[in-house]
Order: C-alpha cells, then sequence, then structure tokens
C-alpha cells in the first residue's frame, strides 16, 4: 500500500497506538498531520514527513484554533484517525462535571468537529477514510468508567451514522477496538499484572489501519472492527 500525495490526520499521536500508527503510515510516504498535547513528545519522535501540531482535545476552543489552520493553510485531510484518549478511573460519585466534560471532549467532541472539517473535502473528492479508535468501552460497561465509556459509546454512534450518510458519497466510517491488550502509557497505569503479561507493542496492530486506509474494506463501513484479527488476517 502507498499513501504517497494522501494527507492523513492522527490525534493522540506521541504515544502508544497512535504513535505506532504514525510509524507505519510514515513508511508508506504519507503526509502526516500528528496532534497530541505533548508537542516536545511528537518533536523527540522525529516521523518522517510529518507536521507536529500542539492541540488540547479536551479544549474545545483549542480544536476550533486547529481547524481554523487547517482552514487558513489550505490544508484538507483524506484519511482522519481520531485516537486520543484518557482514561482516569473515577467512581460516578467522583465524577465531576468537569472531568465528565474533559473525557466527552476528547473522544467526541474533538471527533466530531474534526470529521466536520473533513467531511466536505472528502464529499468533494468522493473519496475519504474516517477511523474512531474506540475499545470495549464502547460496546460494554466498566466499573469506575461512566465518563470514558458513554463517551465510547457516544463514539460508536456516531460512526454508525456517518457511514449510512458516506456510503453514497465515497465516506467509509469505522470504529477500531484493539481486540488485544497493549502496553502504552494508559495501559500501564490501569492494567492489572494479569493482562500486561498478555500485552502486545501497538506496532502489531497497526496493519488494520493501514488496510482500512486503503479503501479496499469498503464492505466492512459501519462496523467495530477488530484490530488485532484485522492484523492478522492474510
Amino acid at each position: 500500500m502507498d499513501f504517497s500525495n494522501q494527507n492523513i490526520l492522527i490525534t493522540g499521536s506521541a504515544d502508544g497506538l497512535g504513535f505506532a500508527i504514525s510509524r507505519a503510515f510514515s513508511n508508506k510516504k504519507a503526509n502526516l498531520y500528528l496532534v497530541d498535547i505533548n508537542y516536545e513528545k511528537l518533536i523527540k519522535n522525529n516521523i518522517f514527513n510529518s507536521i507536529n501540531i500542539e492541540c488540547d482535545l479536551s479544549d474545545i476552543e483549542s480544536v476550533k484554533k486547529l481547524i481554523d489552520k487547517l482552514k487558513e493553510d489550505k490544508i484538507y485531510i483524506d484519511i482522519l484517525i481520531h485516537n486520543a484518549a484518557v482514561l482516569i478511573p473515577k467512581s460516578f460519585e467522583e465524577t465531576t462535571p468537569e472531568y465528565w466534560n474533559e473525557m466527552v471532549n476528547i473522544s467526541l467532541n474533538s471527533g466530531y468537529l474534526l470529521s466536520k472539517y473533513v467531511w466536505t473535502n472528502m464529499k468533494n473528492k468522493k473519496h475519504g477514510i474516517i477511523i474512531y479508535v474506540s475499545s470495549r468501552a464502547g460496546v460494554e460497561g466498566f466499573e469506575n468508567e461512566s465518563a470514558y465509556c458513554a463517551s465510547k459509546h457516544a463514539l460508536e454512534g456516531l460512526m454508525k451514522s456517518l457511514a449510512m450518510e458516506g456510503e453514497n458519497k465515497g465516506i467509509q466510517v469505522f470504529t477500531v477496538t484493539p481486540g488485544m491488550f497493549m502496553k502504552t502509557p494508559m495501559s500501564e497505569q490501569n492494567y492489572e499484572d494479569e493482562y500486561k503479561k498478555k500485552w502486545i507493542d501497538p506496532i502489531e496492530l497497526a496493519p488494520a489501519f493501514l488496510k482500512l486506509a486503503s479503501g479496499n474494506l469498503k464492505n466492512l463501513a459501519g462496523s467495530h472492527v477488530n484490530a488485532w484479527s484485522l492484523s492478522k488476517d492474510k
């Protein structure tokens, strides 16, 4: 697969799965727009052919400024991978409105705004790919994760609706669940020891994103895709 001259925007790309995905697309000659709150880490990663963008996705005004800058620079995105997420377990009683809004902004609202921006160009070109990174929390509930689960469930609903609307416009929309325990900074903090024994390098899941971004898996549009299974599928 060759992604030459394809503009790909990846959120949460400084660490973990986002970093792995960025490396994979960089090797395929894509033009990368890498978004993360940790700008210093983006620079340190030194991903080939990338423009590094600092943005706090929990702050909607920052997301709007990012989009305004893309518009000003006439940067149109062919493939959007919304990977950013934060999980800090809190009981429902401990979940403040501020924390709730932070979780929803990162997963759902920033995903909505970025999708809104890329949609018009994708529709005009009659081709585009939108991938939201979800998880089991997008289809199940977990104790002390009410805000995280709610935001991921909502992202699943957004995907399903956009996949239907995009079908006749050449736009394919997916959610992706890792399907396997990953070694990432977030999992370091939240996984129990029994899961850490099973975890893998996120780079092993990158092939799934390359396959979906190729546009050759239209039959999976509107689906909650297992990245581990798809990556291993020959």
